[in-house]
């Protein structure tokens, strides 16, 4: 069984009942609604038919709600781009005028803390000019890497602060539409602080929030931003654009492993397959690119373009699949050296889960089953990394979802009852009904003293299928 997830972006290639759920079956364990793009009517109907297919397919896919953040873009130009040769002066002004080769005009630059010297990075990072000039609203600048500036590029101001907020009016409406939705995550995008993801948090109560690390200021700050964020993702385009390309892997390794040290959820993110936007198979560096972030602990890596609008996004997700199973079978892949016991606010659970992924690894067992009524007791199992197989039961159908993130983790429904032995016996039965177990096999369980309470994992059986003890 896959124990990596994986997250599937929403677009114009799959709009469709239909192509959602060859997704689905593809192996797409979250679909993600990436609000930069697209309007309410089109999330909304992604939205449905995410939850329809899955119904069909009864398997938990969850709703990931990608929001736009504080992005900085250039203005228009006349034929919708100029272009910018190493050498030229061109003065940066604010707003989102229309343009010139020799004036440029950028949304928030005032926000901007410049001064002479400062590069401005434009175009995802293609074309570099660097400040000459700078009365703190009008910018005179030279190009030091040239190319062609298309209109609403995105800026980027490496090594400098910018004074605007983490949430936008826009994504403040976004999230209250997201919430009409029953999204399962929100992916907060530009956070540089725990202020800004507890700003997020706020206006989405009880919904987990991933933080996207994609500025240099924000993967300064990620130890106090994994405080409070549910989980951290490797947004490597923007990445890439503050840091030097060469750099992205050591913090792409960093952040993943300093994720799970927190129990935290760990995505790696963009262009993993970005060739099968137009051919049927991945490159091997990709393939390669894809394995290396299985093995450094992600537990879930995303496609973008791919599957939003790439000409193959059923067979784009099935390759994901097949690299990373092969990547698990690696001796290499397992509990890195950092996990040891993961402080966590349920730390009974955390003891908890810790005992029963050394029993299952000890005694060579197969399964770990969890009973959970919040997902964080399958969570915490996870971030543990056992080689078994978890299988996470829960009455609620919210959690029953989210789990759909969690490495490892098989997601599974079952009615709430008034005793750990009645659920030890429906998980037992469904197992069997399942062919995951045979009688006799030995299995791990987890739970909690009084049931149907969240925080209260602090039970472990040694369990033998087919035994009344």
């Amino acid at each position: 069984m896959r124990k990596t997830k994986i997250i599937a972006t929403l677009g114009p290639a799959v709009a469709s009942h239909e192509a959602i759920r060859d997704l689905i079956e593809a192996g797409m364990d979250v679909a993600r609604l990436n609000f930069s793009h697209g309007d309410y009517d089109s999330h909304r109907q992604f939205a449905e038919w995410v939850r329809q297919a899955a119904a069909e397919q009864n398997k938990p896919v969850a709703v990931l709600q990608d929001i736009q953040g504080p992005r900085i873009r250039v203005g228009t130009f006349d034929g919708g781009a100029i272009p910018l040769e190493p050498g030229d002066e061109v003065m940066l002004r604010p707003g989102e005028a229309r343009g010139t080769p020799s004036e440029v005009f950028i949304e928030n630059l005032q926000a901007a803390r410049l001064e002479e010297g400062s590069r401005v990075l434009m175009s995802d990072g293609l074309i570099a000019v660097q400040i000459v000039e700078w009365d703190g609203e009008v910018a005179r600048a030279e190009c030091i890497e040239g190319g062609v500036l298309h209109d609403h590029k995105g800026v980027a101001f490496p090594g400098s602060i910018v004074d605007i907020p983490a949430v936008s009016e826009k994504d403040v409406a976004d999230l209250a539409f997201g919430r009409t939705l029953g999204v399962d995550y929100v992916a907060a995008s530009f956070v540089s602080s725990a202020f800004d993801v507890r700003r997020v948090k706020n206006l989405v109560p009880g919904t987990p929030v991933i933080a996207k690390v994609e500025s240099v200021v924000g993967y300064e700050n990620l130890d106090e931003i994994l405080q409070v964020a549910d989980g951290a993702m490797v947004a490597r385009g923007d990445l890439g654009v503050e840091l030097s390309f060469e750099a992205v892997p050591r913090a792409q390794h960093e952040i993943l492993h300093r994720s799970n040290a927190k129990a935290k959820i760990s995505i790696t993110a963009t262009e993993m397959l970005e060739s099968m936007n137009h051919s049927t198979r991945p490159t091997r560096a990709e393939v390669s690119d894809v394995a290396a972030a299985v093995l450094d602990g992600s537990d879930a890596v995303m496609l973008s373009s791919e599957t939003a609008v790439g000409r193959y996004p059923a067979r784009a997700v099935q390759a994901m699949a097949r690299i990373c199973v092969e990547a698990e079978a690696s001796p290499e892949y397992g509990r890195g050296p950092e996990i040891h016991f993961l402080e966590d606010r349920a730390r009974f659970a955390s003891a908890t889960a810790q005992a029963c992924v050394d029993a299952a690894e000890n005694l060579e067992l197969r399964a770990i089953v969890a009973f959970t009524e919040s997902g964080s007791t399958a969570r915490l199992i996870s971030k543990y990394r056992p080689h078994s197989d978890i299988f996470a039961y829960t009455p609620h159908e919210g959690t029953f979802r989210r789990m759909a993130l969690y490495s490892g983790v098989t997601a599974l429904r079952f009615a709430s009852v008034d005793s750990t032995d009645k659920m030890i016996a429906h998980a037992e039965q469904n197992l069997l009904e399942l062919g995951i177990v045979e009688p006799g096999d030995g299995v791990v369980m987890a739970a909690g003293i009084p049931p149907n309470q969240a925080a209260t994992t602090n039970l472990m059986k040694l369990h033998s299928i087919g035994s009344s003890a």
